[in-house]
């Protein structure tokens, strides 16, 4: 009955200095629970495509909604993005371009490290279907699984400056450098 008796103080004393660590933490650490982005970057073809020569540059403009953990530096989000980047068929008597166009739906995760009052440094990665309008093999309509790491800061609560690379198919594939202005989720 004494073990008992002491492995239950011991147990009860242990749960008590954790629960006194995360109120420490909460107390420093207090954010909005909800936020949203709206989001526009710069699109680059990110692999060479034989049939397409010349890559031009691209525009991809994304709208996220995330929730904040508010005891964690983490957030879990869903991420919608349309995406257009023009390649040129090679070997073409006149400048001729096709529109690589996609769209995608995403779940997203990002870790907020080393953060002050005005800058939260991330790392995301996000997951989900893409659909792409032309493909590689010149088929319309295909759909894909799509997979995107991402690193970035947040500043003053309501910039944020991204890469992203998103990887799905392979005329789609393209790295993103975004700018995404933030609404909610602001540090009390």
């Amino acid at each position: 009955m004494k073990k008992f008796t002491l492995l239950l103080i011991l147990l009860l004393s242990i749960f008590a200095r954790v629960d006194a660590s995360a109120q420490h933490y909460l107390k420093k650490r207090t954010v909005g629970a909800v936020e949203g982005q709206i989001g526009i970057g710069l699109a680059t073809a990110a692999n060479s495509i034989a049939a397409f020569g010349d890559s031009r540059q691209g525009v991809d403009v994304d709208v996220e909604v995330r929730y904040n953990f508010a005891a964690l530096p983490f957030d879990l989000g869903l991420n919608f993005s349309i995406c257009a980047i023009n390649r040129g068929e090679q070997n073409a008597t006149a400048a001729k371009y096709f529109q690589f166009g996609s769209r995608s739906l995403m779940a997203t995760t990002h870790y907020n490290f080393l953060q002050t009052h005005n800058v939260s440094p991330f790392v995301g990665i996000g997951a989900g279907v893409a659909w792409c309008d032309l493909s590689k093999t010149g088929s319309k309509g295909s759909v894909h699984p799509i997979f995107a790491p991402q690193v970035g800061v947040e500043i003053f609560d309501r910039l944020r400056v991204s890469i992203s690379y998103k990887l799905y198919e392979k005329a789609n594939n393209h790295l993103v450098v975004g700018v995404g202005f933030v609404v909610g989720g602001k540090k009390r």
